[in-house]
């Protein structure tokens, strides 16, 4: 049984992945840390998880309790200076959320910080990884719905646009959030350039926000001389091993997804562009579940277990 450990309790994402970790077949939850409501039931703070546990917050983490550890911190550098105070382990995995170590990540093996996406980053993850990096919701969803082309260095066509539209509660409905840059936009090219070092396309982004609770919803469009059917069996193919992509003849709702480890996307040609419609949700698959499917390749599991989550539809 893995043991495991979570830091930021009180964070939203911490409360999804308790969710998902008490009915983990192969996870027993050791700790939840949150020093300023020490005592508290995880209940009275996460809605949703009476009567499913009478774990209570802890305000101290004992590291030889647990195999893995969650870093759910969402000040920058809280995560670097928790780590510093309380050195891990050796034989301990970690899976930070709090962004402070992706710029330290990498997509090879034996490095010790992993680009925590598992489509992109499955087999380093699997050979001996011990630390992984969830990238944002809003690289992710990019990432997927580039990388096949990328790998066959077929992303090459001219400028990509993506326009995007995302749940931010600190936004009115309909409120641009970005325009033409991306602070994700870094780690975007990075992850294409591990697939396809020569790219070098300039990429635009619009990002709204669409006044809902969750999911990102994103339109990517570029010229493409490839036909419709060559781009859909390119997906097909690349996805084809992988457990939570799915490739949708029609457009895909954020219904679908919301609750769930799943992105759908759909490709359409239009004249002579390919247009790459693809949702997830960004709490769920952008952040908790992709924690844990990253925890699952770290210990060697399965992929899928504990992440067959029902839809919120």
């Amino acid at each position: 049984m893995i043991r495991a450990g979570i830091t930021g309790g009180s964070m939203a994402v911490a409360g999804e992945i308790i969710k998902i970790l008490i009915n983990h077949p192969d996870v027993e939850l050791a700790w939840v840390l949150e020093p300023h409501v020490e005592g508290a039931l995880l209940s009275q703070i996460h809605k949703g998880l009476r009567g499913e546990t009478y774990m209570r917050f802890c305000a101290t983490p004992d590291m030889s309790l647990v195999d893995v550890l969650f870093l759910c911190f969402d000040e920058p550098g809280e995560a670097r200076r928790f780590l510093e105070k309380y050195p891990v382990p050796d034989n301990v995995k970690v899976v930070d959320l709090s962004g402070d170590y992706l710029p330290d990540s990498t997509f090879s093996d034996g490095d010790n910080w992993i680009f925590g996406l598992p489509e992109l980053s499955r087999k380093p993850l699997v050979r001996g990884g011990l630390h992984a990096s969830v990238p944002p919701a809003l690289t992710s969803v990019v990432l997927l719905s580039l990388m096949p082309l990328a790998k066959h260095h077929l992303l090459d066509g001219g400028d990509i646009h993506v326009h995007a539209v995302v749940a931010e509660e600190n936004a009115e409905p309909g409120e641009a959030l970005a325009l033409i840059d991306l602070e994700e936009a870094d780690d975007i090219v990075r992850g294409l350039r591990s697939l396809q070092p020569s790219f070098c396309i300039p990429m635009t982004f619009m990002v709204m926000n669409g006044g809902w609770k969750r999911g990102i919803s994103v339109a990517i469009h570029f010229k493409c001389a490839l036909s419709e059917e060559k781009v859909c069996g390119i997906y097909d193919e690349f996805y084809s091993d992988h457990s939570f992509t799915y490739i949708s003849t029609s457009l895909p709702n954020l219904t679908e997804v919301v609750g769930t480890n799943k992105c759908i996307i759909n490709l359409q040609k239009v004249g002579d562009r390919l247009v790459i419609n693809a949702v997830i949700d960004d709490l769920i698959k952008g952040a908790a579940a992709m924690a844990v499917h990253d925890m699952n390749l770290l210990f060697g599991l399965q992929e899928r277990v504990g992440l067959m989550l029902k839809a919120h539809s």
